[in-house]
């Protein structure tokens, strides 16, 4: 069984991505016609297009949901969380997530995704989104939380289930076997 759930990226994700590069581009140009020849504007320029570039990288695209695992896709990077390994799926309000702050990661830039800092819970998360809207929380065993954005949640926390049903069918079914 495979099920892919696309990331859509919402109009205020893009208004800031937008406004994100028109301050850096605008600081940039600044400080290169106040700095003429400083290495103040050519070290800011530098670690802005470097941080762009990785930040680029980790844009989530896609949830897969597989046999046995669920794949978050990102432009050049992939996170697998076990269906095994995964305690609970569930809807997370919006209100919820006021207390979720930055730690290290994307803040607008084409989505929010990275580490996070949970205030009420006083523990890091995982983020994965396109969207501050829609969220689903997946917790695993070790009290380890992933949100990721889903326009289509229900139908995610639907696959997710089933297929974590049928992953647990089939071990029961090989360990009978083996019995």
């Amino acid at each position: 069984m495979k099920r892919s759930f696309e990331y859509k990226t919402d109009r205020i994700t893009i208004i800031r991505t937008a406004l994100l590069c028109v301050v850096s581009v605008v600081i940039a140009v600044a400080l290169f016609f106040l700095y003429r020849g400083g290495y103040l504007s050519a070290w800011f320029s530098s670690v802005i297009i470097a941080i762009v570039a990785l930040m680029t990288l980790s844009i989530p695209r896609r949830i897969v949901v597989l046999d046995h695992t669920i794949e978050i896709q990102c432009i050049s990077d992939i996170t697998e969380i076990n269906l095994r390994e995964i305690a609970s799926v569930r809807r997370a309000d919006r209100r919820r997530m006021r207390w979720i702050v930055p730690l290290f990661g994307g803040i607008g830039f084409f989505g929010y995704y990275g580490k996070y800092f949970d205030l009420k819970e006083f523990d890091t998360v995982n983020m994965y989104a396109s969207e501050w809207n829609n969220f689903v929380e997946i917790t695993d065993i070790y009290d380890s939380r992933t949100y990721v954005s889903c326009r289509e949640a229900d139908d995610l926390i639907a696959a997710i289930a089933q297929a974590k049903d049928k992953d647990e069918k089939r071990t029961d079914y090989s360990e009978a076997d083996e019995a």
